[in-house]
């Protein structure tokens, strides 16, 4: 498909610049479904990768303002140029040309989702398998514990959900990733662990059972007063 002016990650649909046939297939015509794009390739990743790698603030802002990202089926090309045409003078800037495997874009948004992780805003639902988190706009959303994983009613959750649909090698690094082994890496999954006291996903899925265990022993126990009341 041609490559769309209206979709806000112009890293992604450069017009000087032949993108993989893979990189188009995860453009679409509304470009409220580029997931993958979006979530997992974006800019913003981009500027942690490169920090990462040693670069300042300055060379960051300048260089993610001019950066070519073309995720191919199996990896990912960044291009930045070394120079650039400013007020009609040709500029030297630190450019990059570079393969970065999938899985470190990955680990950037599960280490960036940890870091926004906040268990303080976060309280008791309805339910003991269920917390209500509390979002910058002031929205709340439910979060849903089960045996296996954490699901959010957010957008980003949502969103992440799809990005990994969209792209099986990136799904694949996710389970196989130690800390999160499937676990979608939004930040109010996260809040959940950390307010369970969980760090990766084996300790979530011990601290889910110790959960549950003590609401039926509690309710148990409950049953047995209103059954076998003491007079």
């Amino acid at each position: 498909m041609s490559l769309t002016k209206s979709f806000a990650g112009f890293a992604h649909t450069r017009e000087n610049y032949q993108y993989s046939d893979f990189h188009q297939s995860l453009l679409h015509e509304n470009p409220a479904e580029n997931y993958a794009l979006k979530h997992i390739y974006s800019v913003e990743n981009c500027r942690h990768l490169l920090s990462n790698w040693g670069w300042n603030a300055s060379d960051i802002k300048i260089g993610t303002n001019h950066i070519t990202i073309d995720v191919r089926e199996k990896t990912v090309y960044l291009h930045i140029p070394n120079t650039i045409i400013k007020r009609n003078k040709s500029v030297k800037i630190r450019g990059i040309s570079r393969y970065v495997k999938k899985a470190d874009f990955v680990e950037t948004l599960i280490n960036r989702a940890w870091s926004k992780a906040d268990p303080y805003k976060l309280e008791p639902g309805d339910d003991w398998s269920e917390l209500i988190a509390q979002g910058n706009t002031g929205d709340f959303y439910e979060l849903n514990l089960t045996s296996i994983s954490v699901t959010c009613t957010c957008h980003a959750f949502s969103g992440l959900v799809k990005a990994f649909k969209q792209d099986a090698i990136a799904a694949t690094c996710l389970i196989n990733h130690e800390k999160c082994r499937g676990q979608i890496p939004d930040k109010h999954c996260f809040g959940v662990w950390k307010y369970l006291g969980a760090e990766n996903q084996r300790q979530y899925e011990d601290r889910f059972i110790a959960r549950r265990d003590k609401f039926l022993e509690e309710k148990l126990r409950s049953w047995d007063i209103n059954l076998f009341p003491k007079y």
